[in-house]
């Protein structure tokens, strides 16, 4: 599904006229899987919106090793603080599907959140829901084994806008999700197995289906 400038939670309401005014100032282009959309340490002198695929942001350990941050999907705008602040991207973004992304010049935004309080609440609200996610994260990382980690990253992904269903998707496989929570794909493998044995989830290609949200969030410990 390919969205548009307005389904960004930070411009959702705008008025159409400034909308269309920011659309004909944007860089939209078509990439294929595996293409390279930023490098960590390179200015972030543009936004860069995600409008339809899926994104992964990683960076690399003095090891030598990927470690995969975050998988997602649209519609989503990267590096927010960075071209706030003047900054760098803080990771690599490679497209794990093909993927459509909008690029805005960083003058445009810094114009239209500074001269509309509704954009810059809508921003400082994205911005805190991604702190609260980091927090829970790096929270996990140190306090519980794998199993939990796996329920919370799971028990997070249904509270944020998952399908009524209860499918979580595993955009990046269960590698991609050991990644985000500093697991190997075989403990999450067996983390995984073990609720589905427990009749919490049940396991279908590319996805997790969440039976029991009540059980996943104890064993999660929210």
């Amino acid at each position: 599904m390919t969205y548009t400038l307005a389904d960004l939670p930070m411009l959702a309401g705008l008025e159409e006229e400034r909308l269309r005014g920011l659309a004909a100032l944007a860089r939209h282009r078509r990439y294929p899987s595996g293409q390279v959309l930023c490098t960590e340490g390179d200015p972030a002198g543009e936004l860069i919106v995600l409008l339809a695929g899926r994104v992964k942001a990683g960076r690399v350990s003095a090891e030598g090793r990927e470690v995969v941050l975050a998988v997602e999907a649209a519609p989503v705008a990267f590096d927010k603080t960075a071209l706030l602040v003047d900054g760098s991207h803080r990771a690599t973004r490679t497209a794990v599907t093909a993927v459509e992304v909008a690029y805005l010049p960083r003058a445009a935004v810094l114009e239209l959140v500074g001269g509309d309080p509704s954009v810059a609440a809508r921003l400082l609200r994205t911005l805190a829901a991604t702190v609260r996610d980091l927090d829970e994260r790096l929270t996990d990382a140190a306090v519980r084994d794998v199993p939990a980690r796996v329920a919370s990253w799971l028990a997070r992904r249904c509270a944020d806008g998952g399908s009524a269903d209860g499918r979580v998707p595993l955009h990046a496989g269960q590698a991609g999700l050991g990644a985000e929570i500093g697991a190997t794909r075989v403990s999450v493998n067996r983390a995984l197995r073990s609720l589905a044995r427990r009749g919490v989830i049940e396991l279908a290609p590319g996805e997790v289906v969440v039976l029991d949200r009540r059980a996943l969030a104890r064993l999660a410990g929210r």
